[in-house]
């Protein structure tokens, strides 16, 4: 009895994942370590400011139950953390075809040869809009630097900190991509919040 032939115990039908399918990946071309290394930065990154989301957003829960604890900073915490966690995290969502895409011209075209020039004209525009995304995050580092937040009083150019690692890292991962647009791509595995 195979796996699809097993009656759903959930309300969700059975999902193919990495942990499920090992061969979800497979054809894939691996990662050189810089790359590794630069995604293991974002996720952890990532994370730390997933935390000061969560923290963020409790003390403020508990701040209206306990109004001598509640803090200004904290939802400005939670916005800020916020920001800077959808910026750092554009060069990992990048690498893995994580960000939202639109697959009509893939699914038309896969398998044959304008395959790989449709992913080269692409990954091209994504990393040339992610140099000039860099640019105006590198101006406004310097223009922002000196305005503060009005609770925490962390100038605003760190935002924009972020949003230059992140823009950059995204075009490293593209252009990574030009180099094995004939080849699959890894893929992050979250079909399962389509249905």
């Amino acid at each position: 009895m195979s796996r699809r032939d097993e009656p759903e115990e959930s309300i969700y039908g059975h999902t193919e994942t990495v942990y499920t399918s090992p061969d979800v990946n497979v054809g894939v071309p691996p990662e050189p370590w810089f790359l590794r290394v630069l995604s293991s930065v974002e996720v952890v990154v990532s994370v730390v400011l997933f935390a000061g989301i969560f923290i963020g957003v409790m003390w403020q829960v508990i701040g209206r139950y306990f109004p001598k604890v509640s803090w200004l900073g904290a939802g400005e915490l939670a916005l800020l953390s916020m920001i800077a966690m959808t910026f750092a995290m554009i060069g990992y969502l990048t690498g893995r075809n994580g960000h939202i895409v639109i697959e009509l011209w893939d699914q038309l075209l896969e398998g044959r040869p304008l395959f790989a020039v449709l992913r080269i004209v692409s990954a091209v525009i994504m990393a040339g809009t992610c140099a000039w995304m860099a640019y105006d995050a590198w101006v406004k580092i310097g223009l922002e630097w000196s305005r503060e937040s009005a609770a925490i009083g962390i100038p605003l150019g760190v935002l924009y900190i972020f949003a230059l690692l992140g823009v950059v890292s995204a075009a490293i991962h593209s252009v990574w991509k030009i180099r094995h647009a004939n080849r699959p791509e890894r893929r992050l595995e979250i079909d399962e919040m389509e249905g």
